[in-house]
This record gives structure tokens, C-alpha cells and sequence, in this order.
């Protein structure tokens, strides 16, 4: 039996379980609350802020410096009380910010949303576009969509059909190639390599910074017909036209040419396994034994931290009965990999994105007793692009 200060021992751990438990619903409450708050509050705010501040030209009036309420209302045609309300707005959510009676941008706005030439590969300025274009005639109606009553209808033809096409992607998939970039020049192992095919290179801007880091590179960048233009354009301006070559090429069903590695850059994370597998098998097929693969990919895989970049296209998927977009689990890239034949794996995460790095393999066969050479310790070696 219990004796009273067992008793006492007993009734104090009960109370201190019950305030614990307590605290920790309030806690769950809490955290569910500043999580639901943002959903509706936040996201509408922030979102129509911005494409207000858009619309009027206000960042571009601001561009040039600190100026007072009455001249951005003139420059945008605003009435002046107005402006000055939404100008306090804005300085709320970290947009602009006022000195005495002079308004500027904050280093947020001049980054992200003014400028995207200066800023093209760390700009929010075409997706803001891209999104803005199709809010009433797509999101809006969301429900409609998933009865089936509306489909999806890109803005622009996808795969693109003219030069005009492929502007309009290629500066959405510039403008958050930064962070990639960072992580291939400063991760990725590329030394001794001579040749590198870069599948999913964009307009350039990877394999021109790559070209910078190792300069006895020499890429070939596979794109769509209707880009090849722009990325010459582009190559051309950096001045390493004598270094990567933009081929033409259906890179999931034509054969790769054959390189020293293979850089798989972002395509793979919507597409289903199996063929991620048939494209990982692609680039295997390129390389001898010893080549290197690099497959840089954004990772849709952390449960605490949607990719909100990628739901904004997944959701695009909804409306359509074809696009095979998915969730998936990514480790399954370094099965994938070691199946095909390939060892020697590394994995980083970081920025949102994930990077595997792997060597093709070997593969020693022994010969068949009966045909093997008198020197019994002959051996050949096979190697495999897919097994």
C-alpha cells in the first residue's frame, strides 16, 4: 500500500501531467492557429499587395530614390490620401519604408520586385505575372475545376511552339536559378571533366557558370527548337559560344551524346518513378565507367516545408487529365541509381533543393570456365548502362 508521501508523490504527478498536457494543447492550438491565420490573412494580404503595387507602377516610381507622397501619387496616377493609406500598408509587411516624409523601397522590394533584368535570376516579378494572369480566369474557380466544369489552358502553348513561347519560359525558369547555381558551382564535382551534356539547361545560365568555375569545360546543352535562338543569345553575351553548344534534341527519347558527365537539372521532381528511372537510364547510356552524374532536383519531398513554387504548378495539373505531375518520395533517386549502375552516392540538401551526385560503375563478369584463357587469372570486364 501506499504510504502518504507515496500517495502525495502520486496526486503531484497527476497535476504535473494534467498541466503538462495543457500546455501542450494550447501549445498545438496555438501553432494551429498562427498557421490558419496565415493561410487566410497573410497569403491575401501579401499577394494583392504586391499585384496592387504592380498595377499602379509604385515600385518603378520608386526606383530612382526616396520621394514624398505627392509625387509617387502624381507618377501613378493615384489619389493622394489613398496612396499614402496604401503606402502604410505596404511598410507593414516590409515593402517600403518611410524617413520623415520621404517613402523608399526596402532592399526586400529591390531585390524580388523591381527590375528583373538586373535581378534574373533572383527575381518574384515573372511568376507574379504568370500568377496575376490566371487568378480570375483559373484559381478563382477552383471548384469548377475539380467538378470537372474547367479545364487548365496555359497562358502560353506548353511545349513551347515559337521563339515567343520560349521567352515567356525561359524567363520564368531563369528567374530562380540562383540557388542552384550557387549549389552546382559550389557542390557539385566537375574536376578533370572535359564534356558535360546539361539536360534541362534552360536558357544557359547554369552552364554558363559552370563554364566560369572549370574552365577547360566544355558543355552541350540540350533545349527545345524554338530556344536554341535564345540560348546562343545568351551564351553569346557571356562570350563562351566556343564552349557550349546548344543542340536540339528530344532528350527523353533520342540518344545523348557521349560525355564525361551528365548533369540532369530539374525535371525530374514532378514526373512519376518510372520515369525518372527511364531518364536516369538515358543519361547512363552517355557516360563510360567513371563518368559522373549530377542530378540537381527541387525537393518536394519535406513535409514540414511545402514547396510552394511547386504546388502553384501542381495545382495547374488539377485542371488536366494528362499531366502526370506528382508527390514523391525523392530518396527513391538513390535506388534509381545504384539499379542503374552507378556508386560512389553523395546527397545534399540545401536551399530547397537536392543534389545527388554518383560514378557509372563497373561491372566484372568472369568468364564461362570453358572459355576462359589458359591464364586463369584473366578476367573481362563489361560495362553496363542499364541492367
Amino acid at each position: 500500500m501506499l504510504g502518504e508521501s507515496g500517495l502525495y508523490l502520486v496526486l503531484v504527478s497527476y497535476n504535473l501531467l494534467k498541466i503538462w498536457k495543457q500546455t501542450m494543447d494550447n501549445f498545438d492550438l496555438w501553432q494551429g492557429s498562427k498557421t490558419a491565420y496565415e493561410m487566410v490573412f497573410k497569403g491575401s494580404v501579401d499577394f494583392f499587395c504586391l499585384k496592387t503595387a504592380l498595377d499602379l507602377k509604385l515600385f518603378e516610381a520608386m526606383a530612382n530614390g526616396p520621394q514624398d507622397v505627392a509625387t509617387l501619387a502624381q507618377a501613378t496616377g493615384s489619389v493622394l490620401l489613398r496612396l499614402n493609406k496604401f503606402l502604410t500598408a505596404l511598410e507593414q509587411i516590409g515593402l517600403v519604408s518611410q524617413t520623415e516624409s520621404l517613402w523608399q523601397l526596402s532592399p526586400l522590394a529591390e531585390q524580388f520586385f523591381v527590375d528583373q533584368n538586373k535581378h534574373r535570376n533572383l527575381t518574384m516579378l515573372p511568376f507574379m505575372d504568370y500568377i496575376s494572369s490566371i487568378i480570375n480566369t483559373y484559381y478563382y474557380d477552383m471548384a469548377k475545376v475539380v467538378r470537372g466544369e474547367l479545364d487548365f489552358t496555359s497562358v502560353v502553348p506548353y511545349p513551347p511552339r515559337t521563339v515567343q513561347d520560349s521567352v515567356f519560359y525561359e524567363t520564368l525558369h531563369r528567374s530562380n536559378t540562383h540557388y542552384p547555381i550557387k549549389i552546382l558551382t559550389e557542390k557539385a564535382n566537375l574536376d578533370g571533366v572535359k564534356h558535360l551534356v546539361d539536360m534541362g539547361g534552360g536558357i544557359g545560365d547554369i552552364a554558363i557558370a559552370l563554364c566560369r568555375k572549370y574552365p577547360e569545360l566544355k558543355v552541350s546543352l540540350l533545349n527545345l527548337p524554338s530556344a536554341i535562338g535564345l540560348v546562343q543569345e545568351n551564351i553569346a553575351a557571356a562570350g563562351l559560344s566556343d564552349r557550349i553548344q546548344a543542340v536540339a534534341l528530344d532528350m527523353y527519347r533520342e540518344p545523348l551524346m557521349k560525355a564525361d558527365a551528365v548533369l540532369i537539372s530539374r525535371i525530374l521532381y514532378p514526373m512519376p518513378a518510372h520515369f525518372c528511372e527511364m531518364v536516369i537510364r538515358q543519361a547512363a547510356q552517355a557516360l563510360e565507367p567513371g563518368g559522373r552524374l549530377i542530378l540537381l532536383d527541387l525537393n518536394i519531398s519535406d513535409k514540414q516545408n511545402p514547396n510552394y513554387d511547386y504546388l502553384t504548378h501542381y495545382l495547374s495539373a488539377v485542371g488536366t487529365d494528362f499531366a502526370p505531375m506528382e508527390f514523391k518520395d525523392q530518396s527513391i533517386y538513390r535506388d534509381i541509381l545504384s539499379r542503374v549502375g552507378f556508386g560512389e552516392i553523395t546527397f545534399t540538401d540545401e536551399y530547397e533543393n537536392i543534389l545527388y551526385q554518383a560514378i557509372k560503375q563497373p561491372v566484372v563478369t568472369i568468364l564461362d570456365p570453358a572459355q576462359t584463357p589458359k591464364d586463369s587469372t584473366a578476367l573481362t570486364s563489361s560495362y553496363r548502362a542499364e541492367r
